[in-house]
């Protein structure tokens, strides 16, 4: 009796990427079956939910909605994901233990082959059960210490959370300051940040601006006051959330 198929849908932003790895699919991993695909994040929640797949090939960095967002958003929470990225190793610490598997682009026929034997072997024991809250459980629990991705304009770019010194509200983009005097547009608003980071050490000091407390240097008192950062920078806190800043030492 041969194995079940498993049902796969593939999500990229990139056209060439889904045909790519349909035709990999097929010749390499027979009991694989494509089932929908879509470049579309908003597409691929219906679709998702309609089907319920066995398995997502999922790319991360994708402009509309990224993986993570979409799996938020999807009603099956014991479909696997594997997770495509064009983002090395290094990069991907903060979640590598939390995905069924990743394949970095350009995709290696015989990690692809792994992959696929790895969801097959999960979907046949008991931790499959509730993967989507355990995946974002154990990035939760990894993010105090490890990177977070930053989406650009360019794709994602992997950074300590520790080595923020603030973030700075530009409309719907946000400047992120590291303390190697490195400066990233982030394709996201503030609030996105706010969510990302670690309350107890990220504030929000003023409409505009998230601050990393481990880098306040002064507080000079006024109607709302200014806070200096370790990179000498002057942040202005408004009067509405002065109390929260203050409250925080």
């Amino acid at each position: 009796m041969s194995n079940p198929k498993l049902r796969a849908i593939l999500i990229d932003d990139e056209p060439m990427a889904l045909t790519s790895m349909e035709r990999m699919l097929a010749k390499y991993c027979p009991q694989v079956e494509v089932v929908g695909k879509t470049i579309n994040p908003e597409e691929a929640v219906k679709l998702i939910n309609d089907t319920g797949p066995d398995v997502l090939f999922l790319d991360i960095a994708m402009p509309k909605m990224d993986g993570f967002t979409l799996l938020k958003q999807i009603d099956d929470t014991n479909v696997q994901v594997i997770f495509i990225t064009a983002y090395d190793e290094y990069a991907l610490q903060a979640f590598k233990t939390a995905a069924a598997d990743y394949l970095l682009k350009p995709v290696d026929k015989d990690e692809l082959i792994k992959a696929v034997d790895k969801v097959s072997q999960l979907l046949e024991s008991d931790t499959a059960q509730n993967y989507i809250a355990n995946l974002f459980e154990s990035l939760q629990s990894n993010k105090n210490n490890t990177s977070i991705g930053l989406p650009t304009m360019e794709g994602l770019d992997f950074v300590k959370t520790d080595a923020i010194i603030y973030c700075h509200s530009d409309g719907n983009y946000t400047e992120i300051f590291l303390n190697d005097k490195r400066k990233f547009l982030v394709t996201r608003k503030i609030k996105f940040m706010e969510e990302k980071l670690d309350a107890s050490q990220f504030v929000r000091v003023h409409n505009s601006y998230l601050i990393n407390l481990n880098y306040v240097e002064k507080y000079i008192k006024g109607r709302g006051g200014t806070v200096i950062m370790s990179n000498g920078d002057s942040i202005p806190v408004s009067v509405r959330k002065k109390n929260d800043f203050l409250d925080s030492f």
